[in-house]
C-alpha cells in the first residue's frame, strides 16, 4: 500500500525548513535543533511529549494530551525522527543549492540563512498558518534560548536524539 506523508516529502521539508528559517529570530541554527524543530512542525500533536521548562507552562496547556487525536499519535517517534534525516538533509542541501542557506556552514552542521531573497509568492504561503501550525511555531520559537545538549537541553527534553556524549 503507497501512503503519502508530508515528512517524507523533500518538497515538503524544502518548505518547511525554509519557514523555520523565515521565522526564527537568530541568523544561524545548530542542525539537530533545526531537525528536532521540523519534526514538531510535522508532527504538532508530538509536542505534549516535550518536557517544557517552567517558563512555558502556559503554553503547554495549548498541547494537552485530551486535545489529542488517538490516529495521528506516533507510536515510536524516535523512529520516526531518524527516518525524516535522509529527507531533511536532502531538503537543507537543495536550499544550499539554491543559494538560500551557506553551504559552508551546512558542512559544519550549521545553518545559516544567505542574503538571498525568497520569492513573494513563496513568502505568502509561508505566511500561511492554521492555528494549530501557528501554535507549534510559538512553542518551537519559545526553545530558542534554550542549549541544545544537556539535562536542561532541547535533546533531553525531547528525547529524540542522544544528548549524553556532546561536547560541552
Amino acid at each position: 500500500m503507497l501512503v503519502y506523508h508530508p515528512a517524507f516529502d523533500i518538497y515538503n521539508g524544502v518548505f518547511r525548513m525554509l519557514q523555520l528559517l523565515n521565522l526564527m529570530k537568530q541568523d544561524q541554527v545548530e542542525l539537530d535543533r533545526l531537525r528536532i524543530w521540523d519534526f514538531y512542525l510535522t508532527f504538532p500533536n508530538e509536542a505534549r511529549k516535550i518536557t517544557f521548562p517552567q517558563y512555558l507552562s502556559d503554553l503547554k496547556k495549548v498541547f494537552k494530551k485530551d486535545k489529542v487525536n488517538p490516529y495521528e499519535d506516533l507510536i515510536d517517534d524516535k523512529r520516526i525522527f531518524e527516518r525524516m534525516q535522509p529527507y531533511q538533509m536532502t531538503a537543507l542541501k537543495s536550499l544550499a543549492s539554491y543559494g538560500l542557506i551557506d553551504n559552508k556552514q551546512l558542512s559544519k552542521s550549521i545553518i545559516k540563512r544567505t542574503d538571498k531573497e525568497i520569492p513573494q509568492e513563496l513568502l505568502k504561503k509561508m505566511e500561511e498558518l492554521t492555528i494549530e501550525k501557528s501554535n507549534i511555531i510559538k512553542l518551537i520559537l519559545g526553545f530558542d534560548d534554550l542549549p541544545l545538549s544537556g539535562k536542561t537541553g532541547l535533546k533531553y527534553r525531547t528525547g529524540l536524539l542522544e544528548f549524553k556524549y556532546d561536547a560541552h
